[in-house]
């Protein structure tokens, strides 16, 4: 297995870790499941702070290979200095930037981050991220080319 592949197992599987570590709630009886797929401000702070704890040790472990190219080395460097930026900010400024992000995507300002925000919001994003020009979409290529 290559370092990519560990790289997308790896997010793939903190994505589904931090999604089950939102505060359970109760089976919703037929009228409140909707509100069982919203997310409030303190569930996106508290899903944004242990994603980064998880990041912090995904990306420790992977420098932490020896067999590591230049680029992916670069590349870790990069998202490691991003996660750690975010870790050792005091708590006031990383909350306000969280706020920030939760009110992009809570287009309609009501507090709570909907199903069609949050799928809204993932469109977005995956259009920005899947640009020609996106260091992800290069790193991919020249990881398929060395095989």
């Amino acid at each position: 297995m290559n370092a990519m592949t560990r790289y997308a197992l790896a997010v793939t599987a903190s994505l589904f870790a931090a999604a089950s570590q939102l505060p359970a709630q109760a089976a919703p009886a037929a009228a409140d499941s909707a509100a069982t797929d919203t997310i409030t401000f303190e569930q996106y702070r508290d899903w944004r702070l242990h994603f980064i704890d998880e990041r912090q040790t995904q990306i420790a472990a992977e420098l932490a290979e020896k067999d590591l190219n230049t680029q992916r080395k670069t590349a870790l460097e990069r998202q490691k200095a991003y996660y750690d930026f975010f870790a050792a900010m005091p708590a006031a400024e990383r909350d306000r930037r969280f706020r920030e992000r939760f009110d992009q995507i809570d287009t309609n300002h009501d507090g709570i981050i909907e199903p069609n925000e949050r799928a809204a919001w993932h469109d977005k994003q995956r259009a920005f991220y899947d640009r020609p020009n996106s260091y992800r979409r290069e790193a991919a290529a020249n990881d398929t080319t060395r095989r």
